[in-house]
């Protein structure tokens, strides 16, 4: 029998044994996580045809999602409810389906759903979702919408991780398919497969708390690579950070830190107190230092993480030799040391000043006389509590090779009978990745510790930092008990801080982000964004050219290419979203201008979070527009574009044309102010506008005039500058669109007229 248990709750139970015939061992999923969406699945009689990852807000979602277009051939039009036996195995084999609400809006209701009768596609929608939430993804978005072909559903699927998401609908399909066809199917191993995936391609904990963190303030995030290389900001407001290290951490600082035994050198010359001890590459000198301090030592290599070929306690000859030569499989040197006696305590620096601290405790467990020690580790890797990797409340011990050499170093094996009442420690280390646990003591620090930390932290040069002490009672001064400094950390782990097994949870994630940006510091430059069908171009660069006169470094994206400070970095596909990224991290650019497309909508998705101005400018008919499969007319062609509208800074502006029905649509999406432009001043739309107030710019005959509440400014009289192209519609839009968008931004009346004659004359004169 096996449970299944998530957040502490049984969820179901397999009362049958299984093999996971499309579970790759977990070596291999360390490296090949990616191998899983190779794995053979169940994709018939409903057929999965295509996916595609829309990497930011699109069509379907203000988020990144999976669209998967399923074919549910004979399954067309045939309901749950119609189908004999599938309600109930489906609830039987996925029970947790109870939580989703669906439109009912209730527990249960998608099971409702389900008795009244709803379609496949549906189904796979909240399975693949479900997946995801059972591996401690919670993603909770999804949508089913009907295409242009009959039978040919787009299922929407949001996520945490791209292939944990496009895994996830595989797996819900095979599940349908399992069901529909009769043959036995089990959830634990794909959810299991799901964790591997979420353990090895997401953020590690600190970094996703960080993430969040940042999220929250609508700091912009862009992921820099596989693991916990992250920035934050845009271009010259930008900060990288990996894990807890971030840009400003002095590498030298670093490199000490790794040395221990330097460390301990600097921290005791500074009149830290830290551990007697000794640096050799020779056994006989460990024994020799043994001797003379006449008490247990401590054997490590003197780089390393993590406890990594550490051994503590060590009190006769025959467990030091062992220890040292252990050691010296990590590093040639290695550190002896005096143990000190204690409980073992991590006090974390962030800016200088004390954040929190934690009591730290090695894995363990403790004897019965009948139970092997491979049966007692089973047992406490069962705690409900624990999971695989660092996401829960604790983490699963894992047997490794440190894990062995302790109980080698003690006589004992994996199959020994542990001793009644006997505690053996598994680690060598309280690291709550390595099954550790935490106790928050950030109110009974003594203020002296803390000054012995903070100080620690700029001896060192560190922004961040971990002092690990070892001390009787961290609630009396290291002067009192005999206390010691025992490492230091340049990149600590916050998980034992923000999700302590006991105690109080301490939000440090908060205090590394005003670190970051102090006194609400600019995180990102000021970005306009532009769609439309003609014209985009134009504006577009009419926008590089005068913020370029103003002394800002533009990065621009447009039809003919990328640009920074008006080079030109190369010609692009103006459609790929993943463009706007080249420019949202270079940390010269002051300011981005893009041009969005509705393809690179439909396509990818936005490449960005917010604007700060987003401009729609028209729309018109285009015969490629309907070569998407749910893009029946214009209208839904005006919903896509209106996205750009959607995602704007919450003190941004979204700029319409009230000339065109479909975009003023939009207006009720919108949660930021609005502007307008317009060509036809006498129109009732604009009058209405007016009446209300509103910001309207209107080109009129031989100006363009801006109302604005009770003001109104002539930015432009067209006469003076004879050269503006004016012979087409889209043109009138885009000098209209500039003019207001340039007043937005704060342009008096002078300044727009003389930024706009600051545009060279040739630049008019082009076709663009």
């Amino acid at each position: 029998m096996k449970l299944f248990i998530y957040n502490g709750k049984v969820l179901f139970i397999f009362k049958q044994s299984f093999e996971p015939f499309y579970m790759l061992n977990e070596t291999n999923v360390k490296f090949n996580v990616s191998k899983l969406l190779e794995q053979p699945f169940l994709n018939s009689p409903l057929v999965i045809e295509s996916h595609k990852t829309l990497i930011g807000a699109n069509y379907f979602s203000g988020a990144q999602v999976v669209r998967f277009r399923l074919r549910l051939n004979e399954y067309d039009e045939v309901f749950t409810n119609q189908i004999e036996g599938f309600n109930d195995t489906l609830k039987a084999t996925v029970p947790s389906l109870i939580e989703h609400h669906c439109s009912m809006g209730v527990r249960g209701g998608f099971f409702m759903r389900m008795d009244e009768g709803t379609l496949l596609g549906h189904v796979m929608e909240h399975l693949a979702i479900e997946l995801q939430n059972l591996a401690g993804m919670n993603v909770g978005f999804g949508k089913t919408r009907e295409t242009k072909e009959k039978g040919v559903y787009n299922i929407v699927i949001r996520f945490f991780d791209e292939l944990a998401g496009i895994y996830a609908g595989k797996m819900a399909v095979h599940i349908i398919n399992s069901i529909l066809t009769h043959q036995p199917v089990s959830l634990h191993p794909i959810v299991e497969n799901l964790i591997y995936i979420r353990e090895n391609r997401m953020l590690g904990f600190s970094t996703q708390q960080i993430v969040n963190e940042a999220e929250q303030r609508r700091i912009p995030i862009q992921r820099l690579d596989k693991f916990n290389f992250v920035q934050l900001g845009t271009g010259c407001y930008r900060k990288v950070i990996r894990a807890t290290l971030t840009q400003q951490t002095s590498y030298l600082a670093v490199e000490n830190t790794d040395d221990k035994y330097l460390t301990y050198k600097m921290l005791e010359e500074m009149g830290i107190p830290v551990p007697k001890r000794i640096l050799t590459t020779a056994v006989n000198d460990a024994l020799t230092f043994f001797k003379n301090i006449q008490k247990p030592v401590v054997v490590k290599p003197s780089k390393g993480y993590r406890g990594k070929r550490v051994n503590v306690h060590l009190d006769a000859e025959e467990k030091i030799i062992k220890a040292f030569f252990w050691a010296q499989t990590y590093d040639e040197e290695v550190i002896v040391q005096e143990f000190v006696p204690g409980n073992t305590y991590r006090l974390l620096v962030i800016d200088g000043k004390f954040a929190a601290a934690v009591q730290l405790i090695a894995p363990f467990v403790i004897g019965d006389g009948q139970k092997t020690i491979k049966e007692l580790i089973d047992e406490l890797n069962a705690n409900p509590l624990r999971e695989y990797g660092d996401k829960g409340k604790l983490s699963k011990v894992e047997i490794d090779d440190d894990t062995l050499k302790i109980l080698d170093i003690k006589g004992y094996n994996l199959n020994t009978i542990l001793e009644q009442g006997k505690r053996l420690y598994l680690k060598n280390t309280g690291n709550m990745r390595l099954g550790g646990s935490s106790i928050d003591v950030t109110d009974k620090v003594h203020a002296y510790n803390r000054f012995v930390c903070e100080r620690i932290s700029k001896l060192l040069n560190l922004d961040v930092t971990g002092v690990d002490i070892i001390s009787e009672d961290i609630a009396f001064s290291l002067h009192e008990n005999q206390g010691r400094v025992i490492e230091i950390n340049a990149a600590p782990d916050f998980r034992m801080h923000i999700n302590p097994t006991i105690g109080n949870p301490q939000p440090v994630q908060k205090l590394f982000i005003n670190m970051l940006f102090p006194n609400q510091t600019p995180s990102k430059i000021p970005h306009i964004s532009i769609t439309g069908s003609k014209g985009k171009t134009f504006l577009a660069k009419m926008l590089e050219n005068i913020y370029s006169y103003h002394g800002e470094v533009v990065g621009c994206i447009n039809s003919t290419g990328i640009y920074v400070n008006k080079q030109k970095l190369r010609s692009i596909d103006s459609i790929d979203s993943n463009n706007a990224a080249i420019i949202f991290k270079d940390p010269t650019v002051t300011f981005a201008i893009t041009e969005t497309p509705v393809e690179s909508i439909l396509e990818y998705g936005l490449g960005y979070r917010y604007a700060s101005i987003g401009i729609f400018l028209n729309i018109e008919e285009k015969e490629e527009y309907y070569t998407y499969d749910h893009i029946r007319d214009l209208e839904d062609i005006a919903y896509a574009k209106s996205v750009v509208l959607e995602e704007i800074e919450l003190d941004g502006t979204a700029i319409l044309n009230a000339d065109e029905p479909l975009i003023l649509d939009a207006q009720e999406r919108i949660d930021v102010s609005m502007a307008y432009f317009s060509l036809h001043p006498e129109s009732k739309t604009v009058r209405d506008l007016l009446d209300k107030r509103k910001t309207v710019a209107i080109y009129d005959n031989d100006r363009i005039v801006i109302y604005a509440d009770r003001e109104r400014i002539v930015p432009l009289y067209l006469d003076e500058l004879p050269y503006l192209p004016q012979n087409k519609k889209h043109y009138k839009e885009a000098l209209t669109a500039l003019c207001l968008c340039l007043y937005i931004n704060g342009f008096i009346e002078l300044d727009i007229r003389r930024s706009i004659m600051s545009i060279p004359k040739d630049f008019f004169q082009q076709e663009i």
